[in-house]
Order: structure tokens, then C-alpha cells, then sequence
């Protein structure tokens, strides 16, 4: 007598679907915590909603490995000094003012040091406009199943794009052919700063690359933070620690 049962097939492309940008939104939201989770931007999981991910020819890409071993190395360097064991305590909290895909990168490698990444990229991305994400949207994607939800009130790492007001060299023509969609990162993108003050955080460490200067919009943000009594403070990476790699 034959078996009554036969193998359940799914097909490959069930699989292998890219995940749903509600989830990536879930998922990032939730590493944030409950308190700075209500402040991560729904723009680009919108934006991949409507467009897609955007795509570079792969002569243009950079190499996500490449880029995911710098991030580890960073985090691991970054873990060991004085500014990160404030963060850790949530005495003080990390902006995080780099290129976006390695900005999401260096973010979630601190989790495994008690720190707790935000993301605040507000780009709705898509091709042929100003700011197309064709990094830091695939990156979003890629690092959303590994980060892990919130679990500790370890301080925060806040994680910006430094792509978000476009090409300085921009001319009028440009701008009218592209769709602008460049962003600041003012007080609005951040949680509400007695919000943060409530929660014992004190200072603000504005973290870039060295010789990289500080954009007027985070400048006006450190004013408004600095007359709320929050002391702000700038670090850079050493240039002997992005050796070889071009930011």
C-alpha cells in the first residue's frame, strides 16, 4: 500500500524573497528601545516600499565584507576607550556622523558592547534623486537580522549618514534634474533632550572622521543641546585605524 504523504516542496524563490520593509522597520525600532525606538525614521523602509533598493553596477560597489570587517574593527577599538565606557554607562551617548552603510555597521557591532544603535537615516531614497541610498539602504537591510532587540539601558549610539545633504559640488542643474530629497539632522530627528536628560545622559560625543568638518546642521543641533545643559564633545577616528580604507 503507498504512503499517503509526500514531500512538501517550497519553492526557491519563496525562500530566498527579500524581507518585508514593515519587518526591517519592526526590527530597528525594537534594537532602539522603547524610548528612542518611537524616533527611528519610517522614510527609507518607505522608500523601499514604493522604489525598491537601489543599485549600483558592480564596479561601484564596495565590498559589504570589506566594509562589515572595518565596522568590527572599529566597534572593537572604539569599545576600548574612555568615551565608550561613558556611553556604556548611559552618562553619555555616541552621534555617529559617517558614511551610512559603515555608520549601521559600527552600530551593530556595539551592541555587543552594551550599546544600544538608533538608527536616524531619513533619506527617502530612490534613483536618480539627490541622496540615493544605494549604500545605506542595502545596509539597513542586510544588518537588520542581526541586531539584536533591546534588552539593557546601556547608552545610546546615534547613527547618521554623512550622505544626507548631498554632494557638496550640487550646482542649480543638478538640482533640477534630480529629486531632492536631502535632510538635516536637527533636533527633531533626535529624541526630545529632557527626554534624554531624564534618562542620566549628560553629554554627547559627536564622532566623525579625522579631518572631516562638523556640518552646520549637527552644529546648530550641539547648540540647542549645549544651551539644555548637555555638554558636547568631538572625537575622531584616528587615521591609523581606517588605514587602507577610503571613508
Amino acid at each position: 500500500m503507498g504512503s499517503l504523504v509526500t514531500p512538501l516542496i517550497i519553492p526557491t524563490i519563496q525562500q530566498n524573497r527579500p524581507p518585508r520593509p514593515l519587518w526591517l522597520m519592526r526590527r530597528w525600532k525594537r534594537a532602539a528601545g522603547p524610548v528612542a525606538g518611537w524616533h527611528v525614521p519610517a522614510a527609507p523602509f518607505t522608500a523601499l516600499q514604493l522604489f525598491g533598493e537601489p543599485r549600483l553596477p558592480l564596479r561601484q560597489r564596495r565590498n559589504p565584507a570589506t566594509l562589515d570587517r572595518l565596522a568590527r574593527d572599529l566597534a572593537e577599538r572604539l569599545a576600548a576607550t574612555d568615551q565608550a565606557e561613558a556611553v556604556q554607562s548611559g552618562e553619555a551617548a555616541f552621534i555617529f556622523d559617517l558614511p551610512g552603510a559603515l555608520s549601521i555597521g559600527l552600530g551593530c557591532h556595539l551592541q555587543a558592547y552594551g550599546m544600544t544603535p538608533v538608527l536616524l537615516f531619513g533619506g527617502l531614497y530612490r534613483l536618480g534623486s539627490i541622496v540615493e541610498g544605494h549604500e545605506s539602504l542595502p545596509a539597513i537591510i542586510r544588518y537588520a537580522p542581526q541586531i539584536q532587540p533591546w534588552q539593557t539601558a546601556g547608552g545610546f549610539a546615534f547613527l547618521l549618514e554623512r550622505e544626507r545633504t548631498g554632494p557638496p559640488d550640487l550646482d542649480d542643474l543638478g538640482l533640477w534634474r534630480s529629486f531632492d530629497n536631502r535632510y538635516h539632522a536637527g533636533e527633531y530627528l533626535f529624541p526630545p533632550l529632557d527626554t534624554l536628560k531624564t534618562g542620566g545622559l549628560t553629554a554627547l560625543i559627536d564622532l566623525r572622521a579625522e579631518g572631516d568638518e562638523l556640518p552646520s546642521d549637527l552644529d546648530g543641533f550641539y547648540q540647542v543641546a549645549a544651551l539644555a545643559g548637555i555638554n558636547v564633545y568631538q572625537a575622531f577616528l584616528p587615521a591609523d585605524w581606517l588605514l587602507g580604507n577610503e571613508l
